[in-house]
């Protein structure tokens, strides 16, 4: 009875409050309209609406669409963040230490395990693109990590912290994330105190000894087991070894990218190292104990909506956490990553060995990190320090323009470059006129480079643009060849030739980044089925075809070019009739000579060469399959492949080396596939017959067989396994290609009778 009566007289207060309420609302509604004089207006706007015909709009100097449109719509929960504000439970770290609602201490070894992998989780989310309120600075111990007594969890936040910064700098000094990519800004959270932060150096002993206390409490619990065979110190143990496995990860992870934000000399040295340490504990740490997704969730220290209030209306509201235990996966990945990025300044000699490093290992550089993290090496390679060909160990100075001097002498090796040549650079305006030409290879290459480290999206475009310049390379390119091919006649030179050997230099490049422009295209999915074979032909028929050109006609011209300096070295000697004659031939080569700089043209080749057969391939097999109707064509009636052939192509439409090939001479190569010759493959004669699919079909498969035939080639240059390299590239996944089809032959006959 007590009770009831009780509960009755708790509805009585309830009630009484909400009567004070009501009449303190209306109090307050007659008092606003009397002090602002407020007119229903519902009727009049029913009746202007009322007028207005369907999709009828109207319009104000100082209201238009694009306010309406931008304006926050209030009592929506998708726009009005005060709806949202109310759920919070816990506004900020001190109201949690207030009133107690946020643990400080007394923390279980499950709890730090959570508390660690959901911040993990939230650090992978911003570098994906999230924005930093929604995701790390969810975890209010961030926010005043030297108000919280528990040293584990303690030292965890400044690590964090510091791995954040680490990744903010790394991300500004790569300088090719846009905005879609990473987001620097911290939207005006409250920063941390910084005089309370730790030195790296501290910091790393703090967390080395967190380590240590969860490897001893593992073993403590280990010993219990052992003693007493309880279930509860078996567990006990796995989570503290779990916890001092994360412990060591995160010293490794902050071991590695200090050393390299410091760009000291020691760290490329270090850095195989640390990777290998980093990749056998992520191991260790996918082999062990697990969380629940229960446990995940029930992490200490969390709020998602405590940053709601820094951030615009339009905002997203919430960043989903990740639950399902990927979050060592991604750091799999990464490390994977790390690798190719540490490997890459001991493989960089010259500017095309960089841009072949970006087109195969690079391109499994998914990550914004890791790509900001190869453009900061390219640029400290480039432009301060190279690999010495006497000391291969040791690292010294270089311009710029030596280092494309480097790269041309590589790669066609001029004559005007060769070591000897100085005493004719007198003559005439040759001098200037290699100095400005490599200033202008300066510009051009230093944004190709950059583009690599874009998003695909971004880099499509930025190479679209950038082909312009290119374009103007190559036309200069040409005049100085046939200037100094003038010149080495009139010094009577004789055998020597530099008819293209600035341009074949730059055309390859040129070429490169067209072909790119195209891969991109197809990774991201941007041309219909029915485009795929105009596509595939200009890549296989035109640029690879004369990309393969280029770089044999550059290898035996480097060979002429070597062998007619030595008869002329040679000659000279004979004529020489001094003491030091003998002395100088000894010394005939210097710095700067064709030999120390290694011969790339058999691996530029290789990859060349598969690419151009495997697109090939495609080509043919496209072919067969629309011409036996297994894909998809638009309607006639509403479709111009005209039209799509030339808006896909149109950043090659300037260009007349290689000559623009237009849609016209595209149809007649194909109607040479058909039964009769004279006829279009738009008409409906001969593209049908047996014969011309079973050519095609033996066409993609030859085609195939020699891409595979190259592909060991090219292998046999790189680490990566290139089978994933070239799926990647070529984007197969949009059209379920499989590299099985390699050397399998017996494949296409089904094909070509109707079979599959």
């Amino acid at each position: 009875m007590m009770n009831g009566f009780g509960h009755g007289h708790n509805m009585e207060e309830e009630e009484v409050e909400e009567e004070e309420d009501y009449a303190e609302r209306r109090r307050l509604e007659s008092s606003a309209h009397h002090i602002y004089n407020w007119k229903n207006v519902h009727q009049d706007l029913h009746g202007w609406a009322s007028e207005l015909d369907v999709g009828e709009l109207i319009t104000i100097p100082n209201f238009s669409l694009y306010d309406a449109m931008s304006a926050i719509e209030l009592c929506d929960v998708k726009m009005d963040i005060g709806l949202l504000l109310k759920d919070r439970k816990i506004k900020s770290f001190e109201e949690g230490m207030e009133r107690g609602s946020l643990k400080m201490d007394n923390f279980l070894a499950v709890e730090y395990l959570a508390v660690m992998e959901r911040s993990l989780a939230n650090l992978i989310l911003w570098i994906e693109g999230h924005c930093l309120a929604q995701t790390v600075f969810t975890m209010l111990y961030l926010h005043k990590p030297q108000q919280v007594p528990d040293e584990l969890i303690r030292t965890y936040c400044w690590s964090l912290l510091a791995l954040c910064e680490y990744v903010r700098q790394i991300m500004l000094d790569g300088y090719v994330v846009e905005e879609e990519d990473f987001q620097v800004t911290s939207l005006a959270l409250p920063p941390s105190s910084n005089a309370d932060a730790p030195t790296a150096a501290a910091l790393l002993k703090s967390v080395k000894s967190c380590e240590e206390t969860s490897s001893k409490q593992a073993r403590k619990h280990r010993s219990s087991f052992k003693e007493k065979s309880l279930a509860d110190d078996d567990l006990q143990s796995q989570q503290w070894n779990a916890l001092a496995m994360r412990f060591r990860f995160l010293r490794t992870l902050l071991q590695f990218f200090g050393s390299f934000a410091l760009r000291s000399e020691s760290f490329f040295a270090e850095a195989p190292q640390l990777i290998d340490l980093l990749e056998a504990t992520i191991e260790k740490i996918l082999a062990g104990y697990k969380l629940s997704e229960e446990q995940f969730r029930a992490a200490p220290g969390f709020e998602s909506l405590v940053n709601l209030h820094l951030l615009p209306p339009s905002f997203p509201r919430h960043t989903p956490a990740t639950v399902d235990g990927k979050s060592f996966d991604f750091f799999r990945s990464l490390s994977h990553q790390l690798r190719i990025v540490v490997s890459a300044r001991d493989r960089l000699k010259t500017i095309e060995g960089f841009l072949f490093y970006l087109r195969t290992d690079g391109v499994l550089l998914d990550s914004a990190l890791t790509r900001s993290m190869m453009q900061i090496v390219i640029g400290a390679s480039l432009v301060l320090k190279r690999c010495s060909g006497d000391a291969p160990g040791k690292w010294e100075l270089i311009s710029t323009s030596d280092f494309i001097a480097d790269s041309l002498r590589a790669f066609s090796n001029p004559p005007v470059l060769m070591s000897g040549f100085a005493q004719y650079e007198h003559h005439g305006q040759m001098k200037e006129y290699i100095e400005t030409f490599l200033r202008s290879c300066i510009a051009s290459t230093s944004v190709v480079l950059r583009n690599y480290g874009l998003n695909k999206a971004r880099q499509r475009d930025s190479l679209a643009a950038c082909l312009v310049d290119l374009f103007a390379l190559q036309d200069d390119a040409e005049k100085f060849d046939e200037y100094f091919n003038a010149q080495l006649a009139e010094l009577k030179l004789t055998g020597l030739n530099h008819t293209f050997c600035f341009g074949s230099w730059t055309l390859t490049t040129m070429l490169n980044a067209m072909a790119d422009f195209l891969f991109c295209g197809l990774e991201l999915q941007l041309y219909a089925n029915s485009e795929l074979h105009f596509v595939y032909w200009y890549l296989y028929d035109v640029l690879l075809h004369c990309e393969v050109q280029t770089i044999s006609r550059a290898e035996s011209a480097t060979r002429e070019n070597e062998l007619a300096w030595q008869i002329l070295h040679e000659v000279n000697l004979r004529g020489n009739k001094k003491a030091g004659g003998s002395k100088k031939k000894q010394n005939g080569r210097t710095k700067g000579s064709s030999e120390s700089v290694p011969r790339p043209h058999v691996l530029y080749l290789a990859r060349a060469q598969t690419l151009h057969h495997f697109c090939g391939a495609l080509h043919y097999a496209l072919l067969a399959l629309q011409w036996q109707e297994k894909i998809k064509r638009p309607d006639q009636s509403l479709d111009c492949e005209e039209f799509r052939y030339y808006h896909r192509l149109m950043p090659f439409q300037e260009r007349n080396a290689p000559a623009f090939v237009d849609y016209e001479q595209y149809q007649q190569v194909k109607s040479v596939m058909a039964r009769n010759h004279v006829l279009f493959v738009g008409s409906s004669s001969g593209e049908n017959s047996l014969d011309s699919v079973s050519d095609a079909y033996l066409k993609s498969s030859f085609n195939f067989q020699q891409a595979d035939r190259h592909l060991v080639l090219w292998a046999k240059g790189g680490e990566v396994p290139f089978q994933q390299i070239l799926a990647y590239i070529v984007g197969i996944p949009q059209l379920n290609f499989d590299l099985c089809f390699f050397s399998r032959k017996r494949y296409y006959p089904s094909c070509a009778r109707g079979t599959t």
